[in-house]
This record gives C-alpha cells, structure tokens and sequence, in this order.
C-alpha cells in the first residue's frame, strides 16, 4: 500500500511536470511577431483588467500551473491569454494576460461542502456571510444588514445599508464567523468541537456605487464596497466567496434555477432570528416581479434579479446586503445582493429583487484595484 501511494504519488508530479512544460511549449508555439509591452493594462478573454507579465509574475497563473487538476476553463485561459513577447537576448519570452483582481484560492467552498421560512445553518456552512454592526448611540450598537466576504480587505453589501439608516447610526464594524447574533458571548463552544469566535473588523472606509439613488423605488444599481481597516484572516469559518468572472458561470441561466439566500432576519414567527439562517428559493423571469411591484410603479432593469415568490420562504428585513448565492460543482458563486420585496415577507407571488453582481464585476474591479 505505501509503495502503491507513492506510484500515485509520482505519477502526480510526473503530469504536473508535463503540464507545465506542454503549456510552455504551446505559449511559445502561438509566439506572435510583435513584441509586447510589459506591465502594459490588457483586457482578459472574460473581459478582467489584467496586466502583461511573464507567467512566472502572474500568480493566478501559477496557482492554475500548481494544481493538481487543471480543468478545461483554465486551459482557455492559459491558452487564449498571451499579450505578445518580450526578448532577452536571442529568446523571446511569452506574456499572459493576468487579471489585475482574481477570486482567493479555494473561495465558494464551504467546510461541509433576510431569511423567511429557512433553516438554521450549521457553523462555519456559509463561511462568507457576514453582519455590518453599526453604533447607534453611546455605547450602543446594532447589526441590521448583511455583507460578503470578496477577499482580505473588501466585503460587498447593498448600497441601502448605508444611506437608508439613520442619520445618527455610524457604520462601525464587520463581523465574521457568527452564528447568533443575539448572543453578547464572543466566541460559539457549543456549535464547535473547538472554541470558535466571532471576528470584528473595523472599516477604513466604503464606496457607494456612484449611480445609486436613494429616494429612487426602482432601488437599481444597489450596491456598495467596504474596506476593512485590518486583513481578514481566513480559516474553516471565515472564507472569501467566488465572484462571477467566468463568462460560462455568468451565461448559466435564472429562470427555474435553485439559489441560496442567507442571514439573520425575520423568521415566519416574525421575529429576528439572531440565528443565521438560509433558504433555498427558485429564480423568475423578471416580467414576474414586474408584475407583483406593479401597483408601485416598479419594473426590473437587467441589472436585477428576480428570485422567489413561494409562500414562506424569502429575504426579509435585516437580511438586507446579504448574499444570494448559487452552486456550479463544488464551489458557490455570488450572484446577487438583498434590495428589495415585499412588505409582507415570504408572501406568495411577490419574490424578492436583487443587484444582479455580474453586471457590476468592472466597478467592483475599479474600487479594489484603486
């Protein structure tokens, strides 16, 4: 068994060595005539803003290089990326195209692989979900909206979080690695075989999607970015969610699809949970929650999303920023954000309305690289 371990073993880094050197080779096959510019702003075939660098300088091409499993997707990147070539003496060297701002290594994958009618979450499933705490008065806070983990320094929210709250409230705090918002205890023993604690982490500063309006009904374009002061450690817990940059996960359809929602808002007993809680909802066309906000003059853009509408289960107020999420294999994506839905929540026939994310991914890029 241990000399069959180490075949598997070999094996491995035999295909890796392969891999590498096939890439390589298939780089400087596709060599074109002119040379390129290094550092020179370049655009990916996912339409990312990258850099031209030598593979060896781009880390998200390394990360694919090093992997054990290269699947189809990065083959295209490796392959359909290159920005020219650079010459050293008589060798030309290849560039590749690499994305200014890439998802973190392992986001979207939990540790076991505004909530209306769902489920109490087991600790550390949703590693990404987080809570805006505010200081609402001397030595008084409240966490009343949702946000998602990006990466170590940005956490997305809706844009409402902050300019819809009163005037004396003070953004003050993001959370992490909480489960029971209502409990003054900071750390969870009973949820965990080890003692897990919940991570606070203040804000240097947040940026409001510039075309946001707050008085408007519509509530399009609601979206906003927070920077934390400090990194944000990952562990189990506490973990990054993938953004959407692949086309092929952009292109995956809506309609009929199974979606997360995930937070610690109203539950059916209309109450705040304080427990974290997530519900699975199916997505709509549009035109039906067009015709559910009718009666307020409401009609969805492409940059919404209309998700829900079963009886008894929805986002609801206090989930509001939160994350709707969907999964492709093993890793989940963000897809949008909590905005809006009916006054009644989980009332049937009126899904709720969310910032569609792929149609803000250039944004969220201009904020982080910034």
């Amino acid at each position: 068994l241990i000399l069959k371990g180490a075949d598997e073993r070999a094996a491995r880094v035999s295909k890796m060595k392969w891999l590498i050197l096939r890439f390589l080779l298939q780089m400087l096959v596709a060599i074109v005539c002119v040379t390129g510019v290094l550092n020179e702003t370049c655009t990916t075939t996912s339409q990312q803003v990258g850099r031209c660098v030598l593979p060896i300088n781009c880390e998200y091409a390394l990360k694919i290089l090093r992997s054990t499993y290269i699947s189809d997707e990065e083959w295209y990147y490796l392959h359909n990326n290159k920005c020219g070539t650079i010459r050293e003496g008589r060798i030309p060297k290849p560039l590749i195209c690499c994305p200014v701002v890439s998802n973190v290594p392992s986001c979207g994958v939990s540790v076991n692989n505004r909530i209306f009618g769902g489920e109490e979450t087991a600790f550390g499933e949703i590693p990404w979900a987080g809570l805006i705490r505010y200081k609402v008065g001397k030595n008084r806070f409240a966490a009343k909206c949702g946000c998602t983990l990006l990466n170590s320094r940005w956490v997305l929210t809706a844009a409402h979080c902050i300019t819809s709250v009163p005037s004396s409230w003070k953004l003050h705090r993001v959370v992490f690695s909480e489960w029971n918002a209502n409990k003054r205890a900071p750390c969870n023993p009973e949820v965990t075989e080890t003692k897990q604690c919940r991570k606070e982490y203040s804000i240097e500063e947040h940026i409001i999607h510039p075309m946001f309006e707050r008085d408007s009904l519509s509530m399009r374009h609601d979206l906003a970015m927070i920077k934390t002061e400090t990194a944000v450690e990952f562990d189990d817990y506490v973990k990054p969610i993938c953004l959407p940059f692949s086309n092929r996960i952009q292109e995956l359809p809506i309609d009929g699809e199974l979606f997360t929602v995930t937070g610690w808002g109203q539950t059916e007993l209309d109450n705040n949970s304080g427990i974290q809680r997530h519900v699975e909802v199916f997505g709509k066309n549009n035109s039906v929650c067009d015709k559910a906000f009718v009666p307020l003059g409401i009609t969805l853009t492409e940059d919404q999303i209309c998700v829900g509408g079963e009886r008894g289960k929805d986002s609801c107020r206090g989930d509001s920023g939160g994350s709707l999420t969907r999964q492709d294999g093993l890793i989940n994506y963000i897809v949008g954000i909590v905005s809006l839905g009916a006054q009644k929540c989980g009332t049937k026939d009126h899904p709720g309305v969310y910032t569609k994310v792929a149609n803000y991914l250039d944004w969220i890029e201009e904020v982080m690289i910034a």
